[in-house]
């Protein structure tokens, strides 16, 4: 059976990746916005976690898809 995750927005303005089956199972990912970067990003925060989220699952699905050699080492950026 597949499993299918979704994109909400909790009331405390935070997104997450979640099971659509499980609302008790923990989020997957969760993404917050510092007051500046909401004020920065002129009510797009919807959509830039979204484009974010979506960015991380292709990434890791490309991943998967790769042999140990051809697998690519990621570094955190600041």
């Amino acid at each position: 059976m597949a499993k299918y995750w979704e994109i909400m927005q909790l009331s405390d303005g935070s997104f997450v990746l979640q099971s659509s089956d499980d609302e008790n199972e923990a989020p997957l990912v969760r993404i917050e916005f510092s007051p500046e970067a909401e004020e920065m990003l002129n009510g797009q925060t919807s959509e830039i976690a979204r484009v974010m989220i979506g960015a991380g699952v292709q990434a890791a699905s490309l991943d998967d898809d790769l042999t140990d050699e051809e697998a690519v080492e990621y570094e955190t950026l600041h």
